[in-house]
């Protein structure tokens, strides 16, 4: 345990524990309303989340000590797992549904959000299939069998229904058949094929075709549906260069819905102003930056898929969640990885980070980049 702590990479350890602390700071600041009005006591959601942040510090050191090999032999069990969870929660009475969503498997006192693990498992099968066939994933028939895991899964989170967490885990899994070498061809088919498939979910779901209409109205829709957009800009703006200060912010004030989950950036903006939110995104940037340099020099295909997956799947949360609470895509409920308020999003978010310093301590000494694409 010594010599895999020693070898890791100690950078994206500190960043992880210090955008973690930024967490905790920032879910109090930003809940501490809504927890005094609903639950009778400002500090519900801050001990709820401390007791989350050291349950994920556990996660992250027991994945950090477990080879990743390991975790991709049983890669496959993994997937099978995350499918029948998936399923179960679709087949859950319509009463234990939050906000008619059914997106948390219940056993016993303990519930977790299933796409979390979903979107785990997916790496590291995918991982474990990228290492197995090797060159052999710009063949259409081993591409098709990769395609039909990512599918089963984003299928099942769209009915539950998670639109935009399918996209996300559909973009990792995409993402990394691509950088295996799968040709250009395929992929340019399946984002082709994408298109439709989105403007039908959308306007077959009368909530999915609400918020994309309020989206395109934002301006002059600021008390529909385009009206927590609205709310985020306001506290954005009212931010400024250097903020309000810490806990200052008005926005938490019931006019945001959801100000420590869906809405932290806001939160942020407001209360620490632009300095404050471009700390965050350069912490943010450095920690892809490292991943992505542990992707490359990973010691076989193995590892250099789950470290791009792992890495690339938190950048790709960052992006949405600003968008988001900028006006730039519609509204959705995405956590801002580390800083927003939700347990599993913590806990798989630092395992993850566990088996991405897992890796890093097993690089091999000279650079190995991540395979060459060839032509189509």
């Amino acid at each position: 345990m010594v010599d895999r702590i020693r070898k890791m990479d100690k950078g994206i350890f500190l960043i992880s524990l210090l955008l973690m602390g930024f967490g905790i700071v920032f879910v109090y600041s930003s809940s501490f309303a809504i927890a005094q009005q609903k639950f009778g006591g400002s500090d519900f959601f801050l001990a709820r989340h401390i007791i989350r942040a050291l349950l994920a510090l556990v996660c992250f050191f027991v994945f950090l000590m477990i080879d990743y090999h390991s975790l991709g032999r049983y890669a496959n069990i993994t997937y099978v797992i995350a499918v029948v969870l998936l399923i179960y929660t679709l087949t859950i009475p319509d009463s234990q549904a939050i906000n008619g969503a059914k997106r948390w498997a219940h056993i016993g006192f303990f519930r977790f959000q299933v796409s979390e693990f979903a979107r785990m498992a997916l790496i590291l099968v995918l991982a474990l299939q990228i290492e197995k066939f090797g060159d052999r994933i710009r063949e259409g028939s081993v591409f098709l069998q990769q395609l039909i895991k990512i599918s089963i899964l984003c299928g099942l989170i769209i009915l539950e229904p998670d639109f935009s967490t399918a996209v996300i885990i559909g973009s990792v899994g995409i993402c990394l058949l691509f950088v295996a070498g799968a040709k250009i061809l395929h992929i340019g088919g399946i984002v082709l094929a994408f298109i439709p498939v989105t403007i039908l979910a959308v306007i077959t779901s009368p909530y999915r075709l609400q918020r994309f209409m309020g989206f395109v109205e934002m301006s002059s829709n600021t008390d529909g549906i385009a009206y927590q957009t609205y709310q985020s800009l306001i506290g954005l703006g009212h931010g400024g260069l250097l903020g309000v200060g810490l806990g200052q912010g008005e926005q938490k004030y019931f006019y945001l819905p959801e100000p420590h989950t869906d809405f932290v950036f806001s939160i942020l903006g407001e209360e620490v102003g632009f300095v404050g939110l471009c700390i965050v995104f350069l912490l943010f940037g450095i920690l892809l930056y490292r991943g992505m340099r542990i992707a490359s020099r990973a010691p076989d295909k193995m590892g250099q898929s789950m470290a791009f997956g792992l890495t690339l799947v938190p950048g790709l949360y960052v992006i949405l969640h600003t968008f988001v609470n900028t006006g730039i895509a519609p509204t959705t409920g995405v956590p801002l990885p580390f800083l927003s308020y939700g347990g599993m999003s913590l806990i798989f978010t630092m395992s993850s980070m566990g088996i991405l310093l897992n890796i890093s301590s097993q690089l091999t000494i000279e650079r190995k980049p991540l395979p060459k694409r060839k032509r189509v």
